[in-house]
C-alpha cells in the first residue's frame, strides 16, 4: 500500500503556528444551515445562524503537532435554525476556513474498562441515548449505544484491548470537522465551543 506523507513534529507545530498568525488575532467564527460552500472563495451560503468573535489568542500553544482551543469560544445565535457547516474568517472578513458540523459529545470516563468487556462507567451519562455511535480509543469501528445506565454505559461490542480511565469517548456522529452537541439552535441561546483538537497534517 501506499503511506502516506510524514513530517517531524517541529514541522508540525510550525504549520500550526503558522495557521494561526496567518487568520490572525480576533477571528470570528460563523455557523450557517446547509452544506458547505464549494470552497473558502465562494459566497456564504445557506442562512447565518450565529457570528463568534473568537479570543485574540485563540489557539493553544502546538503540542506533538496538536493545538486545542484557547480562551472562551462562545457568542448569542442571532437565528434559530440547525447548524450544517462553519467558516473561521480573518477579523477583517477573508474567510480562511469550513468545514461540515455534525452532532457528538465526548465524555470522560471514571473508571477503566477490562479487555472483552463492553461496559463504559462515567460519573455521569446525561446526553447518552440507546442507538447512538460510540468512538473512541479503544472502541471498535461500528459500535453503538446498547443500553445506558445513570453511570454506565453498555456498548454493542467489547473492547478488545480495554479502555482507560479519563479516556475520551466520543457520543454522536464525529464524521463533522466541528462537532456541537445540540447543533439545534434557538435565537438567543449562548452558543459555546468547548472542545477543538486541530491536528496538523503529516503524523
Amino acid at each position: 500500500g501506499h503511506m502516506a506523507k510524514q513530517y517531524s513534529t517541529t514541522l508540525r507545530n510550525a504549520w500550526l503556528d503558522t495557521y494561526e498568525s496567518t487568520i490572525g488575532t480576533s477571528p470570528k467564527l460563523r455557523v450557517c444551515t446547509g452544506s458547505p460552500p464549494a470552497n473558502v472563495a465562494a459566497s456564504q451560503s445557506g442562512t447565518q445562524l450565529a457570528e463568534l468573535t473568537l479570543p485574540s489568542d485563540w489557539m493553544g500553544a502546538p503540542s506533538s503537532g496538536t493545538s486545542a482551543l484557547a480562551g472562551t469560544w462562545s457568542g448569542t445565535v442571532a437565528t434559530s435554525g440547525l447548524v450544517g457547516y462553519y467558516r473561521i474568517l480573518s477579523s477583517g472578513g477573508t474567510v480562511h476556513e469550513q468545514g461540515a458540523v455534525s452532532q457528538a459529545f465526548s465524555l470522560s470516563t471514571s473508571a477503566s474498562t477490562a479487555a472483552n468487556s463492553n461496559v463504559l462507567t462515567f460519573t455521569a451519562t446525561t446526553g447518552v441515548s440507546a442507538g447512538m455511535s460510540v468512538s473512541g480509543a479503544g472502541i471498535p469501528d461500528g459500535t453503538t449505544v446498547l443500553a445506558v445506565g445513570s453511570t454506565t454505559v453498555t456498548l454493542s461490542a467489547v473492547s478488545t484491548t480495554g479502555v482507560g480511565s479519563a479516556a475520551a469517548i466520543y457520543f454522536g456522529s464525529t464524521s463533522g470537522d466541528m462537532w456541537l452537541s445540540n447543533p439545534d439552535l434557538t435565537a438567543g441561546q449562548t452558543l459555546s465551543f468547548t472542545s477543538r483538537n486541530f491536528t496538523a497534517p503529516g503524523a
